[in-house]
């Protein structure tokens, strides 16, 4: 089984100069399921440098993914209508000199761990009530938070490719961790203007 960094860019040298259709991406990295899926999707904004605009969009097809695992499919489904958007020339640019190289980086740490775990229903199911959250909270425009929130969801992606369980629990650490951290302070902060 190639490694996902290499079939990403084997992908990507093939690809039209002015962009890549979404679904073709999906006829080829879907073959490996939802983790496929999220890494692809999590990636642009889980690169550690500025991504405006990336995150809202991929956000929503993230929680399209975690309802579908929650309700227990074992392989995703994505809109026709998603499937004929274009992914731009400038998107695919950036996943190729940032995104590969980042996630090879990630990859040199991740092997089979813990007996695929994520394959049963329950922990499916549980992962799916990870997800959502993390990526409802991605949709909020919260400067430099969705680095951490994208990652998260990276995390979990690259571990469900690689049957790498414990990078499917840090990755939901991760996420709940920030999550929980980014409603307190929503909370704090409303109450603090309420008190005003």
């Amino acid at each position: 089984m190639q490694k996902l960094s290499l079939e990403l860019e084997n992908l990507i040298k093939t690809a039209d100069p002015d962009g890549i259709k979404f679904g073709e991406l999906l006829d080829i990295l879907s073959l490996r399921g939802f983790g496929f899926l999220l890494v692809l999707l999590s990636l642009p904004s889980a690169l550690p440098i500025p991504a405006p605009g990336y995150s809202s969009p991929f956000a929503f097809l993230i929680i399209l993914l975690a309802l579908q695992i929650i309700a227990g499919r074992s392989s995703p489904v994505i809109p026709q209508r998603v499937h004929r958007k274009k992914i731009s020339a400038k998107m695919v640019a950036l996943i190729r000199k940032r995104g590969i190289p980042f996630l090879r980086l990630i990859e040199r740490f991740s092997k089979p761990r813990f007996g695929g775990l994520s394959e049963r229903r329950l922990t499916r199911f549980i992962l799916g009530i990870v997800i959502l959250p993390v990526a409802i909270v991605m949709l909020i425009p919260i400067p430099f938070t969705n680095t951490v929130f994208s990652g998260a969801i990276l995390l979990i992606g690259i571990g469900l490719v690689n049957d790498d369980e414990l990078f499917v629990l840090g990755g939901a650490l991760v996420g709940l961790t920030a999550v929980a951290v980014v409603v307190t302070l929503l909370i704090v902060g409303g109450l603090a203007l309420y008190h005003l």
